[in-house]
């Protein structure tokens, strides 16, 4: 899930880009710079993302099926030695919320051919059978699933969380790319 938000000042990023091999040598570590530099500067845009997802209401079961098919999938994907402690975490995040906030990413490309800046959920961090649970959670409109016990099916509504709460911080976002791509231009000028 990705939402492609048009930032002016691509343009400029991919002449910059270009830039860098003129630089030589020391083109590499000044696009070292700037990509942490992007990151900086997109980083409270991604924060208030995670806290978007964490924060959306969820009425229903606490613990279902698919909590502990998450919770599975996060102790398999853990590195930690201690099994115990592999569970126990596995446990922490299992929550579907948490667990979306878990997969959602910032990638930065600042190559010459498409720069761009992406805000997204990867949707590999997800249990596969749960990939499709970010958009249902950002749609009005819901999804139906089955249920067991009760009526075979149930509708649930979600709430728009992901596109709004990137483009409240559209602003912030490109305001702090430009600066960090200016103050390299001068690095590369100086």
């Amino acid at each position: 899930m990705a939402t492609d938000l048009k930032i002016t000042g691509a343009e400029q990023l991919r002449r910059l880009a270009i830039r860098f091999k003129d630089a030589g040598p020391r083109g590499k570590q000044l696009q070292k710079e700037l990509r942490k530099g992007i990151r900086t500067g997109a980083k409270p845009a991604l924060a208030a993302t995670r806290t978007a997802i964490r924060t959306i209401p969820v009425v229903g079961v606490k613990k279902s099926g698919g909590h502990a098919a998450r919770e599975e999938h996060h102790f398999g994907r853990s590195r930690a030695k201690d099994e115990e402690k592999r569970r126990a975490r596995a446990q922490r995040g299992a929550g579907l919320r948490q667990t979306i906030a878990g997969a959602v990413q910032l990638k930065v490309a600042i190559g010459s051919r498409a720069p761009r800046v992406r805000i997204f959920v990867d949707e590999k961090r997800l249990p596969e059978d749960q990939r499709t649970l970010p958009r249902h959670l950002d749609s009005k409109t819901g999804w139906r699933h089955p249920t067991f016990g009760k009526n075979p099916w149930v509708k649930q509504y979600g709430k728009p969380w992901f596109e709004t709460t990137i483009r409240k911080h559209l602003k912030e976002v490109q305001t702090s790319i430009l600066k960090a791509m200016d103050d390299i231009a001068d690095k590369i000028e100086g």
